[in-house]
């Protein structure tokens, strides 16, 4: 169950209404882009990564491109929106992670660490003095939370513990506001058990059980447990309101739905599912709008079109959805039909 790293076309992994329209970037500059269409919710900004079938990946500040770069790994990013500065990951041929900080303003781009790790899921700390993200070493079967200081360019682990081999985290979200942590986490082995034990059998596998967390620095406290497959996690501004992609498999069959669970009560429940307009992302990637009144999300509309990137795998174009809490109502939010979505943030 670790986090699926997916080029361009393959489903991409790590987790919206009417109208924008794409624009080309020609450089580095802050060019719209014309193929784009966004209609975010008042005051919401959304950060976008999309490559296109070239494998060129393009990030967009609602409808701007920021940065355009060739795709050599999954994408993680972080934007410092009030400095105009862009971090995100790459690797070389080697397979190495290269970490990077590029100026939007200077366009200065700075390598500030390499190493054998992978990283993913890049979230920038509330006084902007550190980079979180979930890391993967070659030697370790399982995931941890990490913080990067900046200043330093070092990093160090945060959870679970350094000892710990078998509880992983499969995904993870900061909460800038508040400054702290939910995640996912389960075990390695009863991951591995239950796959094995499926392969004998011949059988879709069960799925794993996954640990609800959430806390500040190392200090986590658990949540709920639940036997489910889940792919995301994100949380409102109060900490009170968890958002996640559950899903169920049978064969090549999946269907998803996004569930919440109050922190308080720890009790769920399911608020968005498929509808005749779209198909949610098992990655859907639920978010709250700034206000908490609002739920982005990722999902395939129908007649979606569909693009063959240069590898010759296939994939449909990716949109960004939003629902509202108090009407219950849908609408499309952004959309690029030249380029397929790898992940979205709600910029704070």
């Amino acid at each position: 169950m670790k986090k699926r790293i997916i080029l361009l076309l393959a489903v991409i992994i790590a987790a919206a209404a009417a109208g924008v329209a794409f624009y080309v970037a020609k450089d580095k500059g802050h060019e719209k882009a014309a193929d784009v269409s966004v209609n975010t919710e008042s005051g919401d900004e959304l950060l976008v990564s999309i490559t296109d079938t070239d494998l060129l990946t393009k990030y967009y500040e609602n409808d701007k491109v920021i940065h355009e770069e060739k795709l050599t790994s999954y994408p993680a990013f972080a934007l410092d929106q009030k400095q105009q500065v862009l971090y995100y990951t790459g690797n070389n041929e080697q397979n190495e992670m290269r970490l990077f900080k590029l100026d939007l303003k200077s366009h200065k781009k700075t390598m500030l660490y390499k190493g054998a790790e992978s990283a993913d899921s890049l979230f920038l700390s509330k006084d902007r003095s550190t980079i979180y993200f979930r890391l993967g070493k070659a030697d370790e079967s399982n995931f941890r939370i990490a913080a990067f200081d900046l200043k330093t360019k070092k990093y160090k682990n945060l959870y679970p513990a350094a000892n710990d081999q078998d509880d992983t985290v499969s995904s993870f979200f900061y909460n800038q506001k508040n400054d702290s942590f939910a995640l996912l986490h389960y075990s390695v082995e009863e991951d591995y058990k239950k796959t094995d034990e499926a392969n004998e059998k011949g059988i879709d596998p069960e799925p794993t059980t996954i640990h609800f967390a959430e806390g500040r620095q190392n200090k986590f406290n658990e949540l709920k447990s639940l036997n489910q497959f889940i792919s995301d996690i994100a949380v409102s501004d109060d900490d009170k309101r968890i958002l996640f992609t559950s899903y169920t498999q049978k064969g090549t069959e999946q269907t998803a739905s996004i569930q919440m669970l109050n922190a308080d009560t720890k009790k769920y429940e399911s608020i968005i599912s498929n509808q005749k307009s779209f198909k949610l992302l098992i990655d859907a990637q639920p978010q709250f709008s700034k206000d908490g009144k609002n739920i982005y999300f990722l999902a395939e509309a129908k007649g979606a079109k569909k693009l063959k990137d240069e590898t010759g795998r296939e994939a449909k174009v990716r949109t960004i959805y939003s629902y509202s809490l108090e009407n219950k109502t849908f609408k499309k939010v952004w959309e690029n039909p030249n380029g397929i979505i790898n992940s979205f943030f709600v910029i704070n």
